[in-house]
């Protein structure tokens, strides 16, 4: 007698714990490859228990803790040593877990990638910059007449965090150069602005740790440092600075509220910021501040007069509308280093608000805010028995101005009443401002797009190869050159502006249209990406960069005859439909009956019904598209009246006349006429042929190759390529590519074109957000599910490599002809 079998919950859960054991033991057996790293982290762990702080919480200027830690005393000291001993020291428990996490994950990769000894000059070596550095800054400085240095002259610090700061500018060598440029912009403005707003002492020692993890990063890692030059700074580049600039001080705001310092290197050593019970205004301003800062990135003109009008406010409330007439040189500084910006790269910032929308929005924006002063004036009357100093109608007047702006004013609250009263009327001010803005910042506000019908008519006139008549879809924008010659069609999806195939205009003309194409781009804030581009582009793009994405299929009517042996698969798909009594029927989806289109829809909802993942967009069309006048669509119809089959065409133009057709959409019933589709592509050949058709395009196969990328990959190959072998097993693009070969097609190669400072990761992001825009996070997690399955052990070879082989002509089940291998269905195309 069997065992019974185990319940399905039994079953998940030794696999979830199966799971779990193989990772363990892949982390296990990688972290024993790093031994700086277990070295570093056991030197901290025993530091810990030496000194108890490993379970109780100690203050580095008492006690045991204030022989081990480093600082200005150090040096007067004579005792150097602490900056060693100080850096395995931790002041509360809960920091050994979180370090220790951090080493074996940053300074673990780090060591994997460079070795031991590059690691052990990241981390140890950037940290005794930092913190000897910050030391010999503050020593000179004892008791002379710099306030904020004599103010630290006799803090002590511990640990480590300055040598992973390090470490952090360090790695960034080993980042794509758009990563590693905006995380070093961003680093150091954001320690930057800590220095000259908060000014402790572990702010100094983060900063120059960062600084040297940023110069000798590149060094370690064997590559060129590449020096900034302003003369760099454009338009895109400045509207990308000043975004990391206002989110950096966003974020430092909200730090320099827990940690509050003595106000900076600019300050007078004491601290000028209220803390924690300013949450509500922190908070608003870092939403606000974050709005702004995206929508300065994306080049809104709405957003460089918000930014404008606060830094200036910003500047005015640091250096008049303060509490006791003092100034704050540190965030006066800031706000004038944002507003130099800002006015001298005003230019970058063309894009306009509609002058309907413009005039309703700065009317609501203006009315909100003299309602909004009107009643942060009326509230701080109501309660100004409870504000210190006393104060009169224009201090009040003051001091809203400051709130209204995110900014501490000349007043301050007394007692719970009042800080309870201006922390609800700052969080109802910041909703109110932030429903303002929201629709005002992100308003449509591109510049004119050229109609539609534009596209249509130089399709028309110069064609567009086999994907031409795709740019009239909705989903497309039709963007055209100055003299209106070339037109290319595009979509935006983060961004990335995705160019489908290449101008539709005369290929003298290609340069100038790449060239102003990209200069639009750069305003817009976008990333310009040119898919299912032809050699042609590929050669007119001069200092783009290109890689391969798929392989357009295209046959020539002329010599089409279904004879010989390489043919047999499709002879026998029509021999057997002639024996089924199926026939062909051509005309317009949008002339047939409505019961007709109604079977058609049934079809295609049940095809779509069966995949795990959602129908997808881009270049592959659906069973609305054809409803185009200009489209045929194509039926597989049994004697019945069965409808087994449909093929879908788009129109291909050359001088003014359509020469040939191009597959779009294939749908079959599932348990119906298995090579259907053979028979509806052969049967269409033949029937565009006898009307004088030149060429029929079975599309492209999006994401496959019949051949592997030579040379070098990079990384937007790689990512493309795990795109590619995540949709195979729902959507066989490889499978499909190799259905097609059947019909023996020349080849056509098609690319992927890309500038040279372009973020790989976000073309490969927004790639596989146009195939699949409605992908929901459970699907998401099936496709991540499908990719472990496919590397783990036992796992078909080459299931995610680039491309499959192209399909023998005479398939190995010839009870089967029709079907495509590795694929339940055919995708569209």
């Amino acid at each position: 007698m069997s065992a019974p079998s185990l319940p399905a919950a039994a079953h998940r859960g030794r696999a979830v714990a199966g799971f779990l054991l193989r990772q363990a033991g892949s982390a296990g057996r990688s972290v024993l490859r790093t031994p700086v790293t277990l070295t570093t982290v056991g030197l901290l762990l025993g530091a810990g228990v030496a000194t108890g702080t490993l379970w109780r919480a100690a203050d580095p200027g008492t006690g045991v803790l204030r022989s081990l830690a480093y600082g200005v005393p150090s040096i007067q000291d004579g005792s150097w040593w602490t900056f060693g001993t100080g850096a395995f020291v931790l002041s509360r428990p809960v920091f050994y877990p979180l370090v220790a996490l951090l080493l074996l994950v940053g300074l673990g990769r780090f060591e994997r990638r460079l070795g031991g000894v590059r690691a052990a000059v990241a981390l140890l070596g950037t940290q005794l910059v930092g913190t000897v550095g910050a030391a010999l800054i503050l020593w000179p400085w004892d008791n002379r007449s710099w306030p904020w240095a004599a103010a630290l002259a006799d803090r002590v610090d511990v640990g480590m965090s300055a040598g992973l700061l390090g470490l952090a500018g360090a790695g960034t060598a080993l980042l794509s150069p758009v990563w590693s440029a905006r995380i070093r912009a961003a680093g150091m403005f954001y320690l930057s602005i800590l220095v000259l707003r908060s000014g402790l002492l572990w702010d100094v020692e983060h900063l120059l740790s960062f600084s040297a993890g940023i110069l000798v990063g590149p060094r370690l890692a064997g590559r060129p440092h590449v020096r900034p030059h302003l003369r760099r700074l454009t338009g895109l580049r400045a509207r990308q600075g000043v975004s990391l600039f206002l989110m950096a001080a966003a974020v430092a705001n909200l730090v320099e509220a827990v940690y509050p310092g003595p106000g900076g290197v600019l300050g007078d050593g004491v601290p000028t910021h209220a803390p924690m019970h300013a949450l509500p205004l922190l908070l608003g301003e870092l939403v606000v501040l974050f709005l702004v800062a995206d929508s300065l990135r994306r080049g809104r003109a709405a957003a460089w007069w918000l930014a404008t009008v606060g830094a200036s406010a910003t500047l005015v409330n640091s250096v008049v509308n303060t509490r006791h007439g003092i100034v704050h040189l540190g965030d006066a500084l800031c706000a004038a280093v944002v507003l130099a910006l800002l006015l001298g790269y005003r230019n970058a910032w063309s894009w306009r608000t509609p002058d309907g929308f413009a005039v309703r929005s700065l009317r609501r924006v203006a009315l909100a805010v003299l309602a909004g002063a009107v009643v942060w004036v009326a509230l701080l009357w109501s309660v100004r028995s409870h504000l210190d100093p006393h104060a009169g109608l224009v201090d009040l007047a003051r001091e809203a101005m400051a709130r209204m702006t995110f900014n501490a004013g000349p007043l301050q609250a007394t007692d719970g009443v009042a800080r309870t009263s201006m922390r609800i009327a700052t969080v109802l001010w910041s909703l109110t401002l932030i429903g303002l803005l929201v629709p005002w910042l992100y308003a449509d506000r591109g510049p004119e797009r050229a109609p539609r019908e534009t596209v249509g008519t130089l399709l028309r006139r110069y064609g567009g190869g086999s994907l031409g008549w795709m740019r009239t879809w909705p989903a497309f924008t039709t963007w055209t050159t100055r003299d209106g010659q070339v037109a290319i069609s595009y979509c935006v999806v983060g961004t990335v502006a995705i160019a489908i195939g290449d101008p539709v205009g005369p290929e003298s003309e290609f340069p100038t249209a790449v060239r102003q194409f990209r200069q639009f781009c750069a305003w817009a804030g976008w990333a310009p990406t040119w898919f299912a581009a032809t050699p042609a582009l590929v050669a007119a793009a001069e200092g783009w960069k290109s890689t391969q994405i798929g392989e357009d299929t295209v046959m020539d009517l002329s010599s089409l005859e279904f004879v010989g042996k390489t043919w047999q698969d499709v002879r026998t798909a029509r021999n057997r439909a002639t024996r089924e009594g199926i026939t062909m029927q051509m005309g317009r989806l949008a002339d047939f009956d409505a019961e007709l289109r109604a079977r058609i829809e049934a079809i295609s909802t049940e095809w779509v019904s069966q995949k795990a993942l959602p129908e997808m967009g881009f270049t592959l069309g659906t069973v609305g598209h054809a409803l185009d006048p200009e489209m045929r669509t194509h039926l597989a119809v049994d004697r019945d009246g069965t409808v087994q089959g449909v093929t879908t065409w788009l129109p291909v133009h050359q001088d003014g006349e359509v020469v040939g057709w191009t597959l779009d959409l294939m749908r079959r019933r599932p348990d119906g006429f298995r090579p259907v589709m053979e028979y509806l592509i052969a049967e269409s050949a033949l029937a565009f042929k006898a009307e004088g058709y030149r060429t029929v395009s079975l599309s492209v196969a999006p994401l496959a190759r019949r051949t592997q990328t030579t040379g070098r990959r990079t990384v937007l190959d790689r990512s493309l390529d795990l795109l590619s072998g995540l949709l195979e097993p729902t959507y066989g693009f490889r499978s499909l590519l190799a259905f097609k070969a059947k019909f023996h097609p020349e080849f056509r190669p098609v690319y992927l074109v890309y500038t040279g400072t372009v973020d790989l990761a976000a073309i490969s992001l927004a790639i596989g957000r146009a195939y699949l825009p409605n992908l929901d996070t459970r699907q998401a997690a099936m496709l991540l599910r499908g990719l472990r399955r496919s590397h783990a052990p036992g796992a078909a070879a080459g299931s995610t490599a680039p491309a499959a082989p192209a399909a023998p002509a005479t398939p190995a089940a010839p009870a089967t002809p029709g079907a495509p291998q590795g694929a339940k269905e055919l995708a569209a195309v």
